[in-house]
């Protein structure tokens, strides 16, 4: 979920929509201020969040953009729900509404942090104390980094993911990233990985996680506390990696895919579902063994 800075009313989402060209009409329930943005998937009350099919049990207090009515809830209803939400998204970007308050003037890199003078660190940073990052890195504004991390050469961390859309009027628009990116303490990211920044919720690192080179985590992945991720390996958006988990050398996971905690997936495996806590897995797509060690436990 994104939190506006200072909650907005129905009328104010509606002119946001109309200057990007999208007319809306509101059918409602007598809600009337927006705290947020949340997933459809996943709707928060208070908040504004878009659904393309009829949602099995929809929300009260959760505005919906959709393209009929809702019984007993609220709904901007538009032709393209998708556009609209990717198009109040761009506005919500440009004007700044969700920003977090800490990363809204210049970076704040702490003064025993030791930074490449090749690195370029965008304002609306944050690096933690004894924290080093290596020549060639990239970390973009939104990421918050925190203390005792070390990152090897040429990361990139915060660029946006690959998430396009073809809109019902043939329309190509690639959806707005606004989560950033949050890496815990004691983390240490290995040479040549990409960090995509989350589009509604920040992709998150936990504490004592170590990822090796040439790894690609996807916007909204979550990694949590003592996860090892071995070299290339890929994470795709939305994912879930439990702690403890470990992920051997060129292992992909699919995208919205939860690794239980403790879980050991072998090298070159291929993740398709859900994995249990404390098993082990491997091959293409990968299945439950017995006895697969990717790495060590954290």
């Amino acid at each position: 979920m994104l939190k506006f800075q200072t909650p907005v009313s129905i009328a104010f989402i509606k002119d946001l929509l109309a200057d990007q060209e999208v007319p809306s009409t509101y059918c409602g329930t007598g809600m009337d201020i927006i705290k947020g943005i949340s997933d459809g998937r996943f709707p928060v009350k208070g908040t504004i969040c878009f659904v393309e099919k009829e949602p099995p049990a929809a929300v009260e207090e959760v505005l919906y953009i959709y393209s009929e009515f809702l019984e007993g809830v609220s709904v901007l209803q538009v032709h393209d729900p998708r556009l609209a939400f990717i198009k109040l998204l761009q506005r919500v970007k440009i004007l700044g509404l969700t920003k977090d308050p800490r990363l809204s003037k210049e970076k704040l890199i702490d003064e025993t942090a030791l930074v490449s003078d090749t690195a370029v660190i965008e304002d609306g940073v944050i690096i933690g104390a004894n924290t080093v990052i290596s020549s060639g890195c990239v970390i973009k504004s939104g990421t918050v980094i925190g203390p005792k991390c070390i990152l090897r050469e040429n990361i990139v961390i915060g660029g946006d993911g690959i998430a396009l859309y073809k809109s019902k009027g043939g329309a190509t628009l690639r959806f707005p990233h606004l989560g950033g990116v949050e890496v815990g303490s004691g983390v240490e990211i290995g040479a040549g990985c990409v960090i995509a920044q989350g589009t509604l919720s920040p992709t998150t690192i936990g504490n004592d996680v170590v990822i090796g080179s040439m790894s690609n985590i996807g916007h909204g992945v979550t990694v949590s506390d003592k996860v090892w991720i071995s070299v290339g390996v890929l994470i795709g958006g939305n994912s879930k990696i439990s702690q403890y988990a470990t992920i051997g050398m060129g292992v992909v996971i699919k995208d919205n895919i939860h690794v239980a905690e403790l879980s050991s997936v072998g090298m070159g495996s291929v993740v398709t579902k859900a994995t249990e806590s404390g098993k082990s897995y491997f091959g293409t797509p990968a299945i439950m063994v017995r006895g697969v060690k990717s790495g060590p436990i954290r």
